[in-house]
């Protein structure tokens, strides 16, 4: 017991202070106040109680009465969740199962996954302004770059299978097959016409 107690701690106290660093937060929280909402995940079948007020998240390892929902989830559906297109195929593939308002549920993804938080300034109140922004603005750049990378390396892995290893048609390829199997289609109709006619008569 001593152990839930201290999980639930580290993170409800994480949770809260990533809140105070999202401005958008509070009025999430709003939407949900006064709320109790159970979890668990399947792969480790122990509850976690969430009691949401509009100041914050409590987190308990045990709750003695009925909560307003209740998540039982796949750790791989976690990130999923958010999706409101995702909720109905998690359910129907037994990823995810609620009792209670689905409504709630996507509410309560929400205010856990889509957090606003300003890195720049949150790193200006421990470094300072300059040094917050040239570490963020150098840290923009070496992103953007590796994207391009990996955009040159699909594009050039692409280009090695097709035209190198010849494992893959490529798209001039593909197109003349399309071209042969249209002018096929065609010539197979106008076959079957000559065919309905000569046994019409």
């Amino acid at each position: 017991m001593p152990l839930d107690n201290l999980l639930c701690g580290l993170l409800e106290s994480g949770v809260n202070k990533l809140h105070l660093l999202d401005a958008s937060a509070q009025q999430r929280r709003k939407q949900l106040d006064g709320l109790i909402i159970g979890v668990s995940l399947k792969e480790i079948n122990k509850p976690l109680y969430f009691v949401i007020s509009t100041q914050q998240i409590d987190i308990l390892a045990k709750y003695e009465g009925q909560p307003d929902c209740f998540i039982r989830l796949n750790i791989s559906a976690l990130k999923e969740l958010q999706n409101n297109h995702q909720l109905t195929r998690l359910i129907k593939t037994e990823q995810l199962e609620v009792e209670g308002d689905i409504q709630i549920v996507q509410q309560f993804a929400q205010l856990l996954t889509e957090m606003d938080i300003d890195g720049e300034e949150v790193l200006s109140t421990k470094i300072g302004d300059v040094l917050a922004h040239k570490l963020c603005y150098h840290l923009k750049q070496c992103t953007q770059s590796a994207v391009k990378q990996l955009h040159k390396i699909e594009k050039h892995s692409a280009e090695y299978i097709t035209e190198e290893l010849r494992l893959a048609p490529g798209p001039l390829e593909v197109m003349y097959f399309c071209e042969q199997v249209n002018d096929l289609h065609k010539e197979t109709q106008a076959l079957e016409k000559r065919i309905e006619q000569r046994f019409s008569r």
